[in-house]
């Protein structure tokens, strides 16, 4: 019965979030005319589309950042825990040297200047 319970709780933490971002999407106010993308008393003309992108190599380092943050929690629960969290903590360690060594060899962490 607990396992039941906790994939009822998985489904609906990913039905919820993924149901009201594709609904904000399809309700969305999208109007792109001129005056929204030209540039504003500078007198420059805009010459291409003003698009705000955030960097990859940015993103990974958010993610990297987020991951080494959660075992860092994961040492200070390790501290009071009995076996179970000791195998729980080492799952979540392999699983984050095999995705540094899966950047690593597809060549996510080299840097272009």
């Amino acid at each position: 019965m607990f396992w039941f319970n906790l994939m009822v709780v998985f489904f609906i933490s990913l039905f919820v979030p993924m149901s009201m971002y594709f609904f904000s999407l399809l309700i969305s106010f999208k109007d792109y005319y001129y005056n929204k993308i030209c540039s504003y008393e500078c007198g420059f003309d805009v010459i291409k589309k003003i698009d705000f992108s955030v960097n990859l190599s940015f993103f990974s380092i958010i993610l990297i950042f987020i991951i080494f943050e959660l075992e860092i929690v994961f040492f200070i629960i390790l501290v009071q825990g009995d076996f179970f969290v000791l195998f729980c903590f080492f799952i979540f360690f392999f699983y984050v040297v095999f995705s540094f060594y899966m950047e690593w060899f597809f060549g996510s962490l080299v840097w272009k200047i």
